[in-house]
């Protein structure tokens, strides 16, 4: 049986990302700190994974129907139960007890 949800890696980040042009975004100051699409792109080959969870504002993608959704706060990141707070890692809140 085929797992429902994907957690993206930075290697899954850096190929979304290589599917834009991040350069009309740039001159409109949607994104700020960054002059062209390749300067941003470099950029994020030095990103952490948690870098683009919030540039892109999700974690995982829906293998049944492809769009991608942002667990964080709400299940775990590894085995997407729901995260409760006495059930909660205490090094990592994006994970439970029992993965992390």
């Amino acid at each position: 049986m085929m797992t429902k949800y994907k957690r993206y890696s930075k290697k899954d980040f850096l190929s979304y990302a290589s599917g834009f042009d991040y350069q009309n975004d740039i001159e409109e100051g949607n994104i700020k700190g960054f002059k062209s699409d390749k300067e941003i792109k470099d950029a994020m080959k030095k990103w952490k994974i948690e870098d683009f969870r919030d540039f892109y504002g999700f974690t995982h993608k829906d293998l049944h129907n492809g769009t991608e959704r942002n667990f964080r706060n709400y299940k775990c990141l590894d085995c997407l139960t729901i995260l409760k707070p006495d059930y909660t890692s205490q090094k990592n809140s994006y994970y439970c007890a029992d993965c992390l």
